[in-house]
């Protein structure tokens, strides 16, 4: 766990100074890794998290985000632990509740996984955001369920943005229900057409349904949108590239034939 030891309270270094003309407080640091998780720089929203953190321990939302961060990048066991961390302090938090329940489907544990997703939509007034977890949820571990009644809610009761479609999308593209996931990942990047993570993940999913035009035309899009996170969406693009040769070339040698 040393790698993520930071990530509970990161406190502001004694003595260092903070530019003039902005309040470098907890909202500042919580705003900030909103935004990068957003827009998929998962590594640097949990930094900005835990300072939000070191600024505020009792800010929910940032505990809430870390273990988002955590699962994103696929640190189940980590994402495990300071999930419980963060219910030890808020134990009635539906979002946390629900948020751990994806930590435990995603890690295979499925019986307590719908136990604590149970708990979370028990609660009064249930937010969009539990609604979405429990499709996610319901989406890794019972594909076949009625994981679309819970996002339907959860897009009923999402601010306008594209963010619930955007990770519905994500879910279904990496449950590899590809048509489901194109559906949600285009009206993501009809809402947001400045998110390079809504075209990056579209990219991947026509990659996928062999649509490699529209998949080369997304992931350029990524990469005027996002220049400085140029190597995965190049190595993409090149990949593409080959893929078009080779189409290329079996179409002549079946036209030779």
């Amino acid at each position: 766990m040393e790698r993520f030891d930071w990530l509970e309270v990161e406190k502001s270094e004694a003595g260092t100074p903070k530019p003039s003309g902005q309040a470098f407080d907890a909202r500042y640091y919580f705003t900030r890794a909103e935004q990068a998780y957003l827009y998929g720089h998962y590594e640097l929203a949990l930094r900005h998290y835990g300072k939000a953190l070191g600024e505020d321990s009792s800010m929910e939302g940032a505990w809430f985000g870390q273990v988002l961060c955590l699962i994103e990048i696929g640190e189940l066991p980590e994402a495990k632990v300071w999930s419980g961390k963060a219910l030890d302090r808020f134990p009635q938090s539906a979002e946390l509740l629900g948020a751990k329940a994806l930590v435990l489907a995603r890690l295979g544990e499925s019986g307590d996984a719908m136990t604590l997703s149970d708990r979370a939509i028990a609660k009064k007034d249930a937010a969009w955001r539990v609604w979405l977890l429990r499709g996610l949820v319901l989406l890794c571990l019972q594909p076949d369920s009625r994981h679309e009644g819970c996002f339907i809610k959860a897009l009923e009761g999402a601010a306008s943005g594209g963010y619930a479609d955007l990770r519905i999308g994500i879910g279904f593209l990496e449950q590899g229900h590809l048509p489901a996931a194109q559906d949600h990942l285009l009206r993501a990047t009809q809402l947001d057409h400045q998110n390079p993570l809504a075209w990056a993940k579209l990219g991947a999913c026509f990659e996928g349904l062999y649509s490699y035009r529209r998949a080369k035309e997304c992931y350029e899009r990524a990469l005027s949108l996002q220049p400085e996170s140029s190597d995965p969406l190049l190595t993409a693009i090149a990949r593409l590239g080959r893929v078009g040769l080779w189409a290329r070339l079996k179409a002549a040698l079946a036209g030779a034939g």
